[in-house]
């Protein structure tokens, strides 16, 4: 066993050093399982084995394992003889599996046993089963039992119509042989006098081909039909439809389709034995099929086309002289800036500061204050990389950078403002803007290039100066940002460190407490972000030379604009594997989340979710298994962080511009990522966060401040006193169009329960679901 391997499991095992003596711990690493092993948060195996393997979160294998298989959210072998894999999410057979896969979704290389799942895919299965709801293979040998069968030879239309029954309709048809299945959604269900209502459905039947043109076919159907009509004795509240239909179909061309249906339905009441409506239905709509012959894949034109980019020393900017005193001079110019401008510009109360104001921030003391939660867990954090980015600018390091980030929110809060300086404040400005700091200056100098000239220089000194405004003023003095170099004009080298930039483009429903048709509909922007490799074999000590961004913005639906930021970036790393089916690193990582919704309008009032993790660091092992079969990538990261600064929504406490707790904690975050080659890639993401709010308030402590003799800026807490989680769980699946376009189809269930210690429990679960367009750069 290599010695990084010990390091790590001294480091993170709760038992002892050896992981093949004790083979338990919080992460359990061995060579070989040979009966039993036991990770509290995942168990991983370099050569297999055989025996019992349980992860917390995840299980790895990076051979051949027989035997038991049980992890909290995924289980991934490269292959299994003998067994069975178990897991809430994801089960993965990289190789042959003989033996059963059960979890929501299963994926084999080649399958001789069953997979029992929602979603069931393999590449080959000429002895195997598929039980599930959605079953997918790349032969049409084998079994399947599900209500959506798809294999190469399957026909998939994706069908818009309006109707008697439904009046506007989306939904796919899946054709094989000689049967068929639709699902899909409908809106306002005709006959039901009320603003909305809406159906999900499923229909089964048998089409004929009469010709090449002409084909059909008859079905029956199930609807679920939401009225959204509480306590209304006119109307129910849902009802339930049975459908039959006949259909005519022509192809007008190899994509492009168009049909008619006729047919009767039976609408049912759920709570008795009585009919709602029973009529005839007529529909008319179009079919849009996609063919079935896969693009190559961009990534692979683009690996080929940056492995020949060839960078020189003459080519890479050179390092920029250390300005310790002007870093400083910058800092304080952006507090002086942003005071004045509150000061005068806005008339704030906060910015009229005295000379008895400041006395009174350095003899009153510090608390914990009340402003608003993307203030304080967002603005804050933003506002830190200012300071940060004025002394990565000026040529400092990230370690030498860190101290302004302190330094700026140290003079802001007892010079810049009225208010008692927030604990909170600094806690967040300084941590949250490192990690937002040493992102945006990275990911700033990718876009910059000084042989450049006109409007695409423009162009790039624009981006550069939005992701880094104080880079790009800095530039802009210093008179770089229109200076034209032949040698020394690059800033970053992808050579080295390549960079993998989506932006998706949808729609986006939030569920109100997990209502099917009782949310809200919005376009979203989505921006996800790999920097560096995660696994290379090689030891690093320089910060960020790794990081993961993503970033949501939700438009309208009255839900913050600013809806999710993640980030989590490598501060120091070791290999700890390095074979031939498996390689990974341990490392210690600096983490940033935050989430962010507001009620629905008209809904329950619940807060789908709020949380946010402003300070968190803690170590992580990421493994990375070779390409075999369909995957060309598959690799697994686990995360733990200590929490030192968090918050989260409160049901009770609401105070000034505060209604959520403070305080810390911990969190667990898993991340599986598949890449299937040419077509497409899936993500699962699961997250959990737990904060512990320990300095309260009793009932008797408002009240104090109720007469108004005290100032309630004064009044000095976290929130409730309570601990909070939150569960995350994300799939992602992205299906290649062209080159670098691909429809992205994602989902995430969100899981809030809050325990408060003078108030009831509360608890919110939720979903929400995206489709769109991705552009990958």
């Amino acid at each position: 066993m290599k010695k990084g391997l010990l390091v790590a499991i001294a480091i993170m095992t709760t038992i002892g050093v050896q992981a093949q003596i004790f083979p338990v711990g919080i992460v359990s690493a061995q060579d070989t399982v040979k009966g039993f092993q036991f990770g509290l948060i995942s168990s991983v195996t370099t050569e297999g084995g055989h025996g019992f393997q349980f992860g917390g979160v995840s299980n790895t294998s990076g051979h051949t394992f027989n035997g038991l298989q049980i992890g909290g959210v995924s289980s991934i072998t490269q292959g299994m003889d003998k067994g069975l894999q178990m897991s809430s999410i994801l089960n993965i057979s990289s190789k042959r599996m003989n033996g059963w896969q059960m979890g929501t979704v299963n994926y084999a290389d080649s399958l001789n046993g069953a997979q029992i799942g929602i979603l069931n895919v393999t590449r080959k299965h000429p002895q195997g089963w598929q039980v599930g709801l959605v079953n997918l293979s790349y032969d049409s040998i084998g079994h399947k039992i599900g209500l959506v069968n798809i294999n190469p030879a399957t026909h998939i239309d994706v069908m818009t119509y309006a109707g008697s029954s439904t009046k506007m309709n989306l939904a796919a048809r899946f054709r094989n042989r000689s049967t068929y299945n639709v699902i899909g959604v409908g809106t306002h269900f005709m006959g039901l006098d009320s603003k909305f209502s809406g159906a999900v459905f499923y229909r089964l039947g048998q089409y004929a081909q009469l010709s090449p043109k002409w084909s059909l076919s008859g079905d029956v159907g199930y609807y679920h039909v939401e009225t959204f009509s509480k306590n209304n004795n006119d109307k129910p509240e849902r009802l339930y439809s049975l459908q039959a239909r006949i259909n005519a179909d022509y192809q007008i061309s190899s994509k492009i389709g168009a049909f008619a249906s006729v047919g009767w339905g039976v609408t049912r009441y759920y709570d008795r034995n009585e009919t709602y409506r029973n009529r005839p239905l007529v529909e008319l709509g179009l079919t849009y099929r996609q063919p079935r012959n896969q693009h190559d894949s961009w990534k692979r034109a683009w690996d080929e086309k940056r492995s020949k980019i060839v960078f020189t020393d003459s080519t890479m900017a050179l390092p920029e002289p250390k300005r310790y005193w002007q870093a400083a001079a910058e800092a304080t110019g952006i507090n002086v800036g942003v005071q004045l401008f509150d000061r005068y510009a806005l008339n704030s109360d906060f910015a009229q500061t005295t000379l008895n104001s400041l006395k009174r921030n350095f003899t009153d003391g510090m608390v914990w204050d009340n402003d608003f939660f993307i203030t304080n867990l967002f603005a804050h954090p933003y506002h830190g990389n200012l300071y940060f980015n004025a002394a990565r600018s000026n040529g400092l390091n990230f370690w030498e950078s860190a101290p302004y980030a302190l330094g700026g929110s140290l003079m802001w809060e007892f010079l810049g403002e009225t208010e008692p300086p927030a604990i909170n404040d600094i806690i967040a400005t300084t941590c949250g803007g490192i990690a937002i700091g040493e992102m945006t200056h990275r990911l700033s100098r990718t876009v910059l290039d000084d042989r450049d000239r006109g409007g695409i220089r423009f162009l790039r000194e624009a981006a550069a100066t939005i992701i880094n405004p104080i880079q790009g003023l800095h530039r802009i003095f210093s008179g770089d940002a229109w200076r034209v170099r032949s040698d020394h004009y690059r800033y970053h080298d992808f050579s080295k460190i390549p960079v993998d930039m989506s932006f998706s483009v949808g729609w986006r429903y939030l569920a109100d407490n997990g209502a099917l048709f009782r949310g809200i509909h919005a376009p979203y922007v989505n921006i996800t972000l790999m920097y560096g490799t995660p696994v290379d074999g090689e030891r690093h000590t320089t910060p960020y030379d790794f990081f993961d961004l993503e970033m949501n913005a939700a438009f309208g639906g009255g839900q913050p604009f600013v809806n999710t930021l993640n980030i989590v970036g490598r501060l120091w790393s070791t290999p700890i594997l390095d074979k031939k089916d498996m390689a990974g690193e341990f490392g210690i990582y600096q983490h940033f989340n935050y989430y962010d919704a507001k009620p629905i309008k008209d809904g329950s009032e619940l807060t789908p979710y709020r949380i946010s993790e402003a300070a968190g660091f803690g170590p992580g092992f990421i493994l990375s298994l070779p390409q075999t079969g369909a995957m060309t990538k598959l690799e697994q990261r686990i995360f733990m962080s200590g929490i030192l600064l968090g918050g989260t929504k409160s049901d009770y406490f609401n105070v000034i511009e505060r209604d959520y707790n403070m305080g810390s904690g911990f969190s667990v975050k898993s991340k599986t990522q598949i890449e299937f080659g040419k077509f497409g890639r899936f993500m699962l993401n699961a997250k959990y966060f737990r904060i512990y709010t320990w300095k309260g308030y009793e009932d008797k402590d408002l009240q104090a401040f109720a007469d108004g003799t005290k100032d309630l800026h004064y009044l000095n807490v976290q929130g409730d006193r309570s601990n909070a989680m939150l569960l995350v769980v994300n799939p992602v699946m992205e299906m290649h169009l062209a080159k670098q376009w691909s429809v992205t189809l994602s989902g995430a269930y969100y899981s809030r329960r809050t325990f408060y210690k003078y108030h009831d429990m509360v608890k919110a679960n939720t979903f929400e679901t995206k489709l769109g367009l991705t552009c990958r750069l």
